[in-house]
């Protein structure tokens, strides 16, 4: 509740005093009874417009469900939409070439260009080197014979083909390179099966004794030799 300044009550008495004497003055205009009649009537009808008519606006809903209501639409409507993080696709890992259809020592070099070129064996080490001499130019990765079934001494390259199959040993090759009794015992890739698929299986073993006698030598490495090796070219085994 608030209350008037005094100097606010003092403002308005003179008003409410000059209302009051004109009230007087026409009441006195009439006899008792009628001004009785007229003060009587004063008061029904204060107290009849003090009853009807409303000290407010009555509110039509309830004050608090359709505001929360309000407000969540608000919300939904305004607030943007959260951006949704989606996961990157992983690219699939590329296949990588076996290594026993590469290279093993590096990029090739040119055997033309090789002088006193000459190729040497390790049944030890499992290693085929070319040389320049005595200098090694190039090591390679390979698998001589089982159980010692790889002739040792010194001989010297003589023909070559693209492939072979052996039946008895139900595999075969590509790229050889004969280097004793003309196609016997050869420098050869990995083996290969009937229709001339590499055995997986067969040159995973590339590094250790498992042919029949011949050398072994991955793909690329056997490729080399077949179109490079010139015949007559001296090779060492031991």
């Amino acid at each position: 509740m608030v209350f008037p300044r005094i100097s606010d009550a003092k403002e308005r008495t003179p008003a409410r005093r000059t209302i009051l004497s004109m009230i007087a003055s026409f009441l006195r205009l009439f006899d008792k009874p009628t001004r009785a009649l007229i003060i009587a009537c004063g008061i029904v009808t204060v107290v009849a417009l003090a009853v009807v008519i409303p000290k407010g606006p009555e509110p039509l809903l309830d004050d608090t469900a359709p505001v929360v209501e309000q407000v969540d639409m608000e919300k939904r409507t305004t607030t943007p939409t959260a951006s949704v993080k989606r996961a990157k696709a992983v690219p699939s890992p590329k296949p990588t070439t076996p290594s026993w259809q590469m290279p093993s020592g590096g990029a090739h070099v040119d055997l033309r260009k090789v002088r006193d070129l000459n190729v040497r064996v390790s049944i030890a080490e499992q290693k085929t080197y070319i040389l320049s001499g005595k200098t090694v130019v190039y090591t390679m990765r390979c698998s001589t014979g089982m159980k010692g079934s790889t002739p040792t001494g010194r001989f010297k390259v003589q023909n070559r083909g693209e492939d072979f199959f052996n039946p008895n040993e139900n595999m075969g090759a590509k790229y050889w390179v004969s280097w004793a009794n003309y196609g016997e015992y050869l420098f050869h890739s990995v083996p290969t099966d009937r229709q001339g698929r590499y055995i997986v299986s067969e040159a995973e073993k590339l590094g250790r004794p498992a042919s029949h006698g011949c050398v072994r030598l991955t793909v690329a490495d056997a490729k080399w030799l077949y179109e490079q090796l010139p015949v007559d070219t001296p090779v060492t085994i031991g």
